[in-house]
This record gives C-alpha cells, sequence and structure tokens, in this order.
C-alpha cells in the first residue's frame, strides 16, 4: 500500500511539473508578439538616410488657443513624446485645403547612436495663417489628432488706416509674385500684436529700399487688440527682388514653423 502511495503521489507531482513548466513556456512567445506589435508601431512612417532616421512624431492632445486680438490669431499647442533621449522635433509643415489646416509633424534620431530609452515630453506652439479667412467652422488636423474653431466674423480688417490701392500688399498676397517699375513705391501692411509678445522682422534684398517703418495701433479702448505694422518700400533696382517677414517672439529661437510672409518683385 505504502508503495502505490508513493507512485501516485510520484505521478501527480510530476503531471503538477508538467502543467507548471506548460504555461511558462507561453509567456515568452506573449511576450514576443507584444513585442512585434510594439517595434510595427514605432516603425509606421519611417525612413532614413545615410544619418537619420525620421518618423512621424506620436501627438496625444492638441488644444486651440484663439489669441485676444483682431484680426483673431490661431494657434494650436500640440503635446506628445519623443520616444528616447536622442529623438528630436525635425520638422513642422503646415497646409490647408478650404475649411480643413493639416499639421504634419516629425522627428529624427541618429541612425546609429546608442539613446536613453525614457519617453521625453515635448510642447510645440503652430500658429495657423488665418487672416481673410471667411466666417465659419474650420478643422485642424496634426498627425491624425484633430480639433476645430470657430471663426465668428470674416478675419479681415477693412483699411481702416488708409493706403488702399494696387500697391497695398497684406497677409492673403502671401507667396505672390508683382511687377512694378524702377521708381514705384508700395506699402506692406501686417497685422501685429505686440501685446503677445510678436512682432514681424521684415527684410529685402538689395533692388528694395525700405523708406519707413511703422507700427499703427488699434483703435481706443481695444485693450488686448492687434493693430497694423506698415512699411514703405521703394523699387530701387530691376531684377527679381523679395520682401520677407517673420512674425516671432525676439527672445525665442526660430524653429522655421513661425509665421512667415514673401513677397516677390519683379522690377523693370
Amino acid at each position: 500500500m505504502i508503495q502505490k502511495s508513493t507512485i501516485r503521489l510520484t505521478v501527480l507531482m510530476i503531471i503538477t511539473s508538467l502543467i507548471i513548466m506548460s504555461g511558462c513556456t507561453q509567456a515568452p512567445d506573449s511576450d514576443k508578439d507584444s513585442a512585434t506589435d510594439s517595434d510595427t508601431q514605432d516603425n509606421k512612417n519611417e525612413s532614413q538616410d545615410g544619418d537619420y532616421i525620421y518618423r512621424t512624431a506620436v501627438v496625444e492632445s492638441t488644444e486651440i488657443m484663439v489669441l485676444e486680438s483682431f484680426p483673431v490669431q490661431i494657434h494650436v499647442v500640440v503635446k506628445g513624446y519623443l520616444p528616447d533621449g536622442c529623438t528630436e522635433i525635425d520638422r513642422v509643415e503646415k497646409e490647408r485645403d478650404g475649411n480643413t489646416f493639416t499639421v504634419t509633424i516629425t522627428t529624427k534620431r541618429p541612425k546609429d547612436m546608442m539613446c536613453t530609452q525614457a519617453i521625453v515630453p515635448y510642447e510645440k506652439v503652430v500658429p495657423l495663417d488665418v487672416y481673410g479667412l471667411k466666417a465659419g467652422t474650420y478643422d485642424v488636423n496634426v498627425n491624425t489628432v484633430t480639433d476645430s474653431f470657430e471663426l465668428s466674423t470674416d478675419n479681415i480688417i477693412e483699411d481702416a488706416w488708409g493706403g488702399s490701392g494696387a500697391n497695398v500688399f497684406r497677409e492673403d498676397n502671401n507667396g505672390s509674385t508683382v511687377e512694378l517699375s524702377t521708381g514705384d513705391t508700395f506699402q506692406v501692411k501686417l497685422n501685429e500684436n505686440p501685446t503677445t509678445g510678436y512682432q514681424w522682422t521684415l527684410e529685402t534684398t538689395g533692388g528694395l529700399e525700405i523708406m519707413s517703418d511703422n507700427y499703427l495701433p488699434p483703435a481706443p479702448g481695444l485693450v488686448g487688440a492687434g493693430g497694423i505694422h506698415e512699411w514703405d518700400i521703394k523699387a530701387t533696382a530691376s531684377g527679381t527682388q523679395q520682401v520677407t517677414g517673420v512674425y516671432s517672439r525676439s527672445w525665442e529661437n526660430l524653429t522655421g514653423s513661425e509665421q512667415r510672409f514673401v513677397l516677390t518683385v519683379e522690377v523693370e
């Protein structure tokens, strides 16, 4: 009897051990599947050149900021994280199709560098070019994370400061090419709100001369509202000339995502 009991106990222990071992051997497969899924997600939209690996940035949330000014200024606050200590934001690209703004943020990481494996939060403020837009609802898509904002009125200032005519150029002329003759003068008028810290810096090529540079404040009583920054410019030499402007805070480094104004002037 004692031998039979001992045999039964031994068999029971062997069976129990096999069951436990069987359960343990499945864990690595599960971990492997999880790692494979993670790798697939991390490598989505990946490209590389000789030195860097480029990916679409991870965006966790966006927030629309409507600045207290008129015309309205819209900034998108983007929050997300970088996967390691070597990855950094590479480019912020913006485009608009109808009532939809699409913002694409990409990252770059040195290809063969050993990096700390701790995620790094980031925050980017992306200004949208909304001057001249009609009243309505507009969607904002940042790396597939969507939000929206509404303009209750057309976002444009009527020329209350004077200076109307064919030779006055504003934000809606951004990217345009105009033809002038040597000796002609023209004005550039851009919306500006110094109370936010943002101001326009304007530069011209050698064949254009800035004759005056003035900021025209808003009407009295409009606390926090923006005004107009205007420049009188003269064409002094023939050829392809250019006016370029950057809207930024003087104490912040330029990132390439700032609002910009470019006017090409063909001078005869």
